[in-house]
């Protein structure tokens, strides 16, 4: 186990976050974003990088997670609520500017951060999940017919299905997220039945430690975790993909700041394929592909995401 933090809860408005804080006092600073299934505890490496090249790095536990509050309303997840609660935490921790970057679900997060407030964020890097154009039509009913009717977003539309399958699992869980990804001559195989995950994951039996992208040490502190907090707040923000697609109704989506983005090979739920918009809709942008990775980039190619990312800031946001 790397080691990490202690965290500084910190009011942001009506919600508390776990803030774990590392560099400089006085650094440029840098907000980390995580998804799901994870915690602040996913930027373990690369935390140590920044830090020692003189940038405030800042983790939370989302909303809904970890040690943060875990307010159980649905309506307190979407995109609105999200942002403005960012808005609150960058404020309450002394900042008027701030760098921003998410994976996963905090990777999307970063995109209405940055075309909401764009006085407040100076420049954004996202992992894994790209910057898109509006969808055509509701996100749910496009889940549904086009990939899978039990696609696992449609199934998270039940408050109670993530805790039903989750729940007393929690190690089990964790083995099955956390494997390497295939490779992508056997994705066509793979669809439609990929996006069944609660599915998937009833069926599941295990695998060894060998499989796994994170150490066992970590996949105790991260299932210990979610067996304290439940699976239903962690969710919550699934909840809203639908309400989010309304928000963006005659919004510019364009994301002005510099941008760097780090699509992955072999993520196979966001493929690199999936950033192609993204030049369309970010006028500076830096994209790199991590070559010979799956979705959780920051367990699989920690050194390679310092690199390129320090390079970029450097260039970009000297310390």
């Amino acid at each position: 186990m790397i080691d990490f933090p202690t965290p500084r809860m910190v009011k942001a408005g009506d919600v508390t976050f776990a803030t774990y804080e590392a560099g400089p006092a006085d650094g440029r600073p840098i907000l980390l974003l995580h998804g799901w299934p994870e915690l602040a505890y996913s930027w373990s490496q690369i935390m140590p990088a920044l830090a020692e090249a003189g940038y405030r790095a800042i983790a939370i536990d989302q909303k809904g997670f970890g040690q943060s509050s875990k307010p159980d309303d649905a309506s307190q997840y979407g995109m609105d609520v999200l942002t403005a609660d960012f808005a609150r935490l960058i404020q309450a921790l002394g900042y008027k500017k701030i760098l921003i970057c998410g994976h996963d679900w905090g990777g999307a997060m970063v995109w209405p951060m940055a075309y909401t407030y764009p006085g407040m964020i100076k420049g954004v890097v996202g992992i894994c999940t790209p910057h898109r154009k509006r969808a055509p039509a509701p996100p749910i009913e496009i889940y549904r017919t086009k990939f899978h009717p039990d696609h696992y977003i449609v199934t998270f539309q039940d408050l109670d299905a993530p805790d039903k399958v989750f729940g007393g699992r929690e190690e089990m869980l964790f083995r099955f997220m956390f494997r390497g990804s295939p490779p992508r001559s056997v994705w066509p195989k793979l669809f439609p039945a990929l996006y069944d995950q609660t599915g998937r994951f009833e069926e599941f039996t295990g695998c060894d430690d060998s499989q796994l992208i994170i150490s066992p040490e970590v996949l105790k502190l991260f299932a210990g975790t979610y067996a304290t907090s439940g699976h239903r707040t962690p969710t919550h923000i699934y909840r809203n993909v639908d309400h989010n697609w309304r928000l963006t109704e005659g919004v510019d989506l364009t994301v002005r700041q510099p941008v760097l983005m780090f699509p992955a090979e072999l993520d196979v739920m966001l493929p690199p394929e999936s950033a192609d918009q993204m030049p369309d809709l970010c006028p500076d942008l830096t994209l790199h592909l991590l070559r010979d990775c799956g979705h959780w980039a920051m367990w699989e190619k920690p050194d390679e995401i310092n690199r390129v990312m320090l390079d970029w800031l450097k260039k970009r946001f000297p310390a």
